[in-house]
């Protein structure tokens, strides 16, 4: 029978781990997640964290040390909270990168693991979704409105490298979308808020002889076509302007003095 190795580890190196998935998944044995609870927020730093739940058999971990007085209970740190006895989370001691999750409650789940997704090597997060361990909740109408859009919208490339016009010897490289993102996770939140936010686009410049470097990233943004202006009121004489629209802001539709 064959296997898929999904690897990971923490920052620093010191964690790593790997989860052997067999060729033909059980229903239900492992899927990946998505939690906002209070607790998951406060250990990961984030409002929201993504996990991917799989048996224990499947998972193995190992501890490696950079100096002589580093021990394994050090390099693997387990947090127990009070007010939630029957969970664990494991992190690292050095990097503090949040590995996996572990609770007892309800019976059941004790036999399974959460793991940080965001602990998962690269090409092993973009490989969740081959292996169909992702949520199978999303409405078929907008995964095909979105492939609908693919196709007018073909994506820019990944990256591309002109010559300089304005500065001699000097060479561009720009970067189009979310630099290093998962595909399947960018494609949930397209359209959404978070989505709009995400779609940015950075470049460095730097010359021959390494004397000059250029930086930018161009962030895109939407407002609503009603958006309104608001003068407030001057408080020394009491008058104040109401509510503009934005063409008026800029001249247009005001009467001559």
């Amino acid at each position: 029978m064959s296997h898929h190795h999904l690897q990971g580890g923490c920052a620093c190196g010191r964690n790593q781990y790997m989860i052997i998935v067999p060729e033909n998944i059980p229903e239900e044995a492992a899927q990946v997640y998505f939690d906002s609870g209070r607790d998951h927020r406060r250990s990961i730093g984030a409002p929201l964290s993504a996990w991917l739940r799989v048996p224990l058999a499947w998972y193995q971990s190992n501890t490696r040390s950079y100096y002589p007085d580093e021990s394994h209970n050090s390099i693997r740190r387990t947090f127990t909270p009070l007010h939630a006895p029957h969970s664990q989370r494991n992190f690292c001691g050095f990097c503090g990168t949040p590995l996996t999750y572990w609770t007892e409650l309800p019976p059941e789940e004790a036999d399974f693991m959460s793991v940080s997704v965001g602990s998962l090597r690269g090409d092993d997060q973009r490989l969740l979704e081959d292996l169909n361990l992702l949520p199978d909740d999303v409405d078929d109408e907008v995964l095909d409105a979105q492939a609908a859009i693919t196709r007018n919208n073909p994506p820019l490339p990944a990256s591309m490298v002109s010559p300089a016009t304005d500065i001699p010897n000097l060479s561009r490289i720009y970067k189009y979308g979310t630099v290093g993102g998962i595909p399947w996770f960018e494609e949930m939140i397209e359209g959404s808020r978070l989505g709009r936010l995400m779609r940015n686009r950075r470049g460095v410049g730097r010359s021959d002889d390494q004397s000059t470097t250029i930086q930018w990233e161009i962030t895109e943004w939407q407002e609503g076509p009603t958006e309104e202006l608001e003068m407030d009121t001057d408080p020394s004489t009491g008058n104040g302007a109401a509510k503009r629209k934005r063409d008026q802001a800029t001249g247009e539709g005001l009467s001559p003095q």
